[in-house]
């Protein structure tokens, strides 16, 4: 979060969101949006994907397994960071410019009102 809200200042980026965003991805998520990730990127490079992962925290299994697994993941992880950026930045700007012209025809009503 730290490095978020450092980030977020430098760049004046919007500080509250930054920080909320971190926690889509924490330890209790994290599994399942790699998985799903990888599922994907299987799909992608017609490669069937390993239906009795075991995870182990060991440099042996890493160097064995890992190695399978990188492709599809990283891949997976790629395309769907992509596609969720581009709909995120398309449904901001759509909101923006809702919100842009909404604001502009209270204004307009408020100066009729005004000048009768």
């Amino acid at each position: 979060m730290l490095a978020a809200a450092t980030v977020s200042l430098l760049t004046r980026a919007n500080l509250p969101l930054s920080l909320v965003l971190v926690w889509i991805s924490n330890p209790f998520t994290m599994a399942p949006i790699f998985y799903f990730n990888y599922r994907i990127g299987s799909l992608f490079i017609n490669q069937p994907p390993q239906e009795q992962l075991q995870f182990e925290l060991s440099w042996h299994w890493i160097t064995t397994t890992l190695g399978d697994l990188w492709l599809p993941l990283y891949l997976g992880s790629f395309l769907v960071g992509g596609l969720l950026a581009t709909l995120g930045y398309f449904s901001i700007h759509i909101l923006w410019r809702w919100h842009v012209a909404r604001q502009w025809e209270k204004r307009m009503r408020m100066r009729r009102k005004s000048n009768p």
